[in-house]
């Protein structure tokens, strides 16, 4: 007699930054959900893959009848993954989370599922151990510098109808300096590598995986999602000899920071592994914006960072990044002013994206922002996404900051225009004058990149922008009619970061580091 597989469902939970609920299929899908269900036994488990963003978000009704699900997601999609685990729950199955609010406030998220991971993916194996014994632990720990030997099975993406054009890749996890505003110190992700033979027979997996007819099997190109691709220099040269004595890879492209750049030797060593594109970590050419969010690497290097450009760009590769703003320094004026120039800048492409600077939970920048005050009233931790202004008291009333990000988000081409960016492409070609055409390709959709959350923005979605008074997506509100008051508070109602004075909500107080409690508390000197 054969016993039924019990199932096991891995959904990568989403929200969109226009705030509706359409599905987006751009090439950098998430990847930790693919990490979690390769290390789920599939001859014992009948394992499903599924990506809200690739797939879209589901209804009511639509999530399927499965004994144990894993929901995993970025800050901002927490409150997804609490509405995913009501409407898991109600069919019957087992809820385990993880992601960075499970990693650094465990106890707080363990009152929505039945089991949180905290740290990497790496105590999947544990949780599945326990389900089958039915001793599931409320809370399971995996250090962000462990890195167990397991095979990523590519395969998932292909049986999921998940696409794109690229190969994703991990070289490495985390990363050794400390933004303000990043995520990855505040979780203790110190960068740790994978080695060079993983990476490899992860390169073929990968490329053996997609159909035999398929651009990434016949002309294949890699983008390493590394936090920090080059933190360490000796491993990262050893790659790059690796990966330019692989025969089947045609090109790859990686995120590093800005530091790196200015290594010419390592740079030129890229070039000839087939590097073709380098995501780096600019993000600002603002001096105060630098100073203010702790990028010492920027700043060490700013001023020949056109220089380093234009040599890495000599070389064959092509520079990208992101462009962050931060209200509190910066008025809409500045802001205008910045997004204009960057379009004149030849050595540099224009930025793949903006962003508003966000107080990400846990990070240094929140714990300051929450000492000083400087959040809206009533923020909620769906607002961090990057589109949304969080702070308040700047230099600029909440309806030119709502216009701004109106013209930033949605009329990309008020700043800068399809025809200015597609000839500032045809000058950086002609100056480099050398290069496959497939170069020249990336090149132009490197500076059209921007004009991508323009077109895919839902025109029926009317947002003002502003964190604590902004729409909210659609799904808050799926959930079935007889739901409980109960559960409708602790499932569908957002996370609230601040209250209607800008204070912490006392959740979060419980978390504040013990040093800043202290200061909080310090006695009067003068009575």
């Amino acid at each position: 007699m054969t016993v039924a597989r019990k199932k096991v469902a891995v959904v990568c939970a989403t929200f969109n930054n226009d705030r509706s609920a359409k599905p987006d299929r751009y090439w950098l899908q998430p990847q930790s959900g693919l990490q979690i269900a390769s290390q789920i036994d599939r001859e014992r488990y009948d394992v499903t893959l599924h990506h809200e963003m690739w797939h879209g978000l589901y209804g009511v009704d639509d999530v399927p009848a499965v004994d144990l699900v894993f929901l995993t997601g970025l800050q901002r999609d927490f409150d997804r993954q609490r509405q995913l685990a009501y409407l898991f729950k109600r069919k019957g199955a087992v809820t385990v989370a993880g992601g960075s609010i499970c990693t650094l406030f465990p106890d707080f998220a363990a009152e929505f599922f039945d089991a949180v991971c905290a740290g990497g993916v790496d105590s999947v194996p544990d949780v599945m151990r326990d389900f089958a014994h039915g001793q599931l632990r409320r809370l399971y720990i995996s250090a962000p510098t462990s890195i167990s030997d397991y095979r990523v099975d590519y395969r998932l993406l292909g049986e999921a109808g998940i696409g794109g054009q690229l190969h994703l890749v991990e070289a490495s996890r985390g990363c050794d300096f400390a933004c303000s505003f990043c995520t990855v110190p505040a979780e203790r992700a110190r960068h740790t590598t994978f080695g060079v033979d993983r990476v490899l027979a992860m390169i073929d997996d990968a490329i053996d995986s997609s159909p035999w007819w398929s651009m990434k099997r016949r002309y294949p190109i890699v983008s390493f999602i590394d936090n920090n691709f080059a933190n360490d220099g000796p491993y990262t040269r050893e790659l790059c000899a690796a990966l330019r004595r692989h025969p089947r890879l045609k090109g790859w492209g990686a995120l590093v920071t800005q530091d790196i750049l200015r290594d010419h030797d390592l740079i030129e060593q890229m070039a000839g592994a087939k590097c073709r594109i380098l995501f780096t970590g600019i993000e600002s050419l603002d001096p105060a914006f630098l100073k203010a969010n702790n990028k010492r690497q920027n700043v060490k290097y700013a001023d020949t960072l056109f220089e380093d450009v234009a040599f890495a760009r000599r070389r064959g590769i092509v520079v990208v990044y992101g462009y962050l703003f931060d209200p509190r320094v910066t008025t809409t004026a500045e802001m205008t002013a910045q997004a204009e120039e960057l379009a004149r800048i030849e050595v540099l492409t224009y930025p793949s994206y903006f962003s508003f600077i966000a107080p990400l939970l846990g990070t240094r920048l929140f714990w300051d922002s929450a000492e000083r005050g400087e959040m809206r009233p009533h923020l909620r931790l769906r607002d961090l996404d990057g589109t949304t202004i969080a702070y308040h008291g700047g230099r600029d009333s909440d309806e030119e900051l709502s216009r701004f990000a109106e013209t930033v988000f949605r009329h990309t081409n008020r700043l800068v225009s399809r025809r200015r960016l597609v000839l500032k492409s045809l000058r950086m070609s002609w100056q480099t004058r050398r290069g496959h055409l497939v170069d020249h390709a990336v090149l132009l959709n490197a500076n059209l990149r921007v004009m991508h959350e323009m077109h895919i923005a839902s025109r029926g979605v009317h947002r003002n922008y502003l964190g604590g008074a902004d729409i909210l997506d659609p799904s808050y509100s799926w959930f079935p009619p007889d739901i409980s008051p109960e559960d409708r508070r602790r499932y569908f109602d957002p996370i609230l970061i601040t209250d209607g004075e800008s204070r912490l909500q006392p959740w979060l107080e419980r978390y504040r580091p013990a040093a800043r409690r202290a200061l909080r508390v310090r006695p009067d000197p003068t009575g």
